[in-house]
């Protein structure tokens, strides 16, 4: 259950502003999903994308509002530990070297742009991304 009391929600953020350099990249924003709910963000090039899926993916802190990922509030929850709940591929992060889908699929659990040395995903790990790409169609 998410701290805003919505039993339903893996992902609310109430109010979020981020300011950086004292630029808004995001002002006021509003976003519940629910158990079961599919989405996609659209947006030009510099509209915040990227920035807004910091915060739903537990990489970041709004400078002010709330974000309650998974029924956690972000500043009061170890972010590490709750990092290890979600399969957030960053944008930002540079490939520098060829990966196939799954293996884009799998760096989600290491928040990392390519594999970590001594890593290896589990069989339970590669099964559940074989899944979400299937999901896709893939």
């Amino acid at each position: 259950m998410c701290d805003s009391g919505s039993e339903h929600s893996v992902l609310e953020l109430r109010g979020v502003d981020l300011v950086r350099a004292g630029r808004a990249l995001l002002a006021g924003v509003d976003l519940t999903v629910r158990r079961g709910e599919h989405w996609v963000l659209l947006g030009a090039n510099g509209a915040g994308k990227s920035t807004l899926l910091t915060l739903c993916g537990a990489a970041g802190h709004p400078t002010r509002g709330t974000v309650d990922v998974l029924g956690k509030r972000l500043g009061r929850v170890d972010m590490r530990e709750l990092r290890t709940h979600i399969g957030h591929v960053n944008p930002r992060h540079r490939l520098d070297v060829p990966l196939t889908v799954r293996d884009v699929v799998l760096t989600g659990l290491t928040n990392t742009p390519e594999f970590p040395p001594r890593w290896a995903p589990t069989a339970a790990q590669q099964a559940h991304a074989d899944d979400l790409i299937g999901a896709r169609g893939k």
